[in-house]
Order: structure tokens, then sequence, then C-alpha cells
């Protein structure tokens, strides 16, 4: 006797997670990073040897998914003919797509709402009747507003700013301007940084209480969420959902109909892959 059968698999820059039901019994296999921008050929490599260990875990051979119903979000996959590339390497045909609508999905379930996924980078998106939609996630040359890195960068703009005398410094400026050396350390320091760097003073950021230049910077980041959710159409009572490490920050900033609005995540990109998958069924 049979039951369901169908395939996840929610990939990223730090790491990736695959989901097999097959009979209706789950098997969940990790692995390491499959972003399909910056190694195409390792992700489809990853997410192979993950598509083998789950199927070793039910005991049948990777040739046996063939047919299953597959959703692979993996990062990286920007436009339909990565997308295409990476679904004619995997030894398992499925849908592949960049990992937006997946993460929604996981945070959503089946409702119609909106998320701000905000962690190291940042997006806006939305899912319902309408269809899904999302914005930025740009990077953080270009975007990425109001995320880790975001609040980083700004962090040390504002510790520039203080030292070419155009702004007033605060505490956590002055402290983080002596620990990096000044200027100098402070510009040396972005020369080189990557997001993730930027990212981990977002921490102490959250941890000054009281700050000013840390509240103006918040204060900004919030504005611009508030934009990028009405222009992806949110209206007053539609469900709200902040993720990511960063994102539950700003509830408290957020207008009152918005934060009114707040749900908890339900699930995880995995889980919303899944059920993706499922739905192909």
């Amino acid at each position: 006797m049979t039951g369901p059968r169908a395939i996840g698999c929610d990939g990223g820059g730090s790491g990736s997670r695959l989901v097999l039901v097959w009979d209706g019994l789950r098997h969940e296999v990790t692995g390491g990073p499959a972003n399909a921008t910056s190694d195409l050929a390792g992700a489809v490599a990853e997410v192979a040897g993950l598509l083998e260990r789950a199927a070793a875990a039910a005991g049948v051979p990777c040739s046996a998914l063939a047919g299953v119903p597959a959703h692979f979000a993996l990062a990286g996959v920007v436009t339909g003919e990565i997308a295409e590339e990476v679904a004619r390497a995997l030894p398992v045909p499925g849908v592949v797509e960049e990992d937006r609508r997946a993460a929604v999905r996981g945070a959503l379930g089946a409702r119609a709402g909106f998320v701000a996924g905000i962690g190291t980078g940042s997006y806006l998106a939305r899912q319902g009747p309408e269809g899904f939609a999302s914005i930025g996630g740009h990077g953080l040359v270009l975007g990425d507003e109001a995320s880790g890195a975001w609040l980083g960068r700004a962090l040390l703009k504002a510790v520039l700013a203080e030292a070419d005398g155009l702004a007033e410094g605060s505490d956590l400026t002055r402290a983080v301007s002596g620990e990096m050396g000044g200027v100098a350390g402070v510009v040396g320091f972005a020369a080189t940084a990557g997001p993730q760097e930027f990212a981990r003073l977002a921490p102490r950021m959250f941890a000054a209480e009281g700050d000013p230049v840390v509240a103006a910077i918040l204060e900004e980041g919030a504005g611009y969420i508030v934009r990028g959710l009405e222009a992806l159409g949110w209206q007053a009572g539609d469900a709200l959902c902040l993720t990511g490490g960063v994102g539950p920050r700003y509830a408290g900033l957020l207008p009152g109909g918005m934060q009114a609005a707040l749900v908890e995540p339900e699930g995880s990109g995995l889980e919303g892959a899944l059920a993706l998958a499922l739905e192909q069924a």
C-alpha cells in the first residue's frame, strides 16, 4: 500500500536540506551550501547527493524518484536560464526556482498574506489569490535594506559621519570607532568585508537600547519595510509575518495596523518547498 510521495528541497548559501516523503514516511537529509549563482555545479552536486541519501534512507534507488513531484528552492536561481540549467543537470526532474516562494509558503502556510524576510539580506513578498510577488533582495551594494548587513554598514557610515563633523555620534559609534582604529580602520574593514561581516555588528545595535544613532537607523529600516509592503499591496487586516534573524526586531517599529496583523511563522522554507511539491501531485 502506497501513500503520498513528494520531494522538497531548500538550499542556500550556508547549507541545504531535502525531505523525501515516500509512501507517507518522511526522510530528511542535510548538506552543504547550494547557491546556483555563486557555484552552479556545486549546487547541483549538493542536491544530487541529498537525493541519493534520501533515496537510500527510503530503501529505494535514486532512479525510483523519477516522476515523484519535486520542488527545489535554491538560492541564486535568479533567471529562467539558471533554473533550466539546474533542472537539466539534476538526476530527478522537478520545479527549480529561487527560494523565496518556498520560504513564504513555509511561513504563511496556505493562507494569503505578506512576509518580510530579513536576515543578513532582505526581501519582501506576498502570496494569495492574485499570485506570488516579491521585491528587494538585490544584495548589499544596491539594496538589502533593513537587513543585518545593511544595519552594520549604516552604523559604520554613522561612525564616519561623526568623524567628519557631519552628524552627532553616540556611545556606540565612538566605541566602534575606537575598536576599529578610527576612520582608517573602518574604511579598511569595509574595503574587504562581505555582508556577513557587516551583519555581525547588528546584535550590538539591538543591545544599545536608547542609542540615538541606532534608533534613527532602525527607524529608516522600518520605513523601508512599510513602503515595500504597501507597494506589494498590503492593506489593514492582511496577515504579516516577520522572518529571519532580524525581521522580528522591527515588530515594535511598524505602524499599529501592521503590528496588529503580525502572525507567527508556521514553518520553514523546507516545509514550504514540500508543500509546493505536494500541490503538484
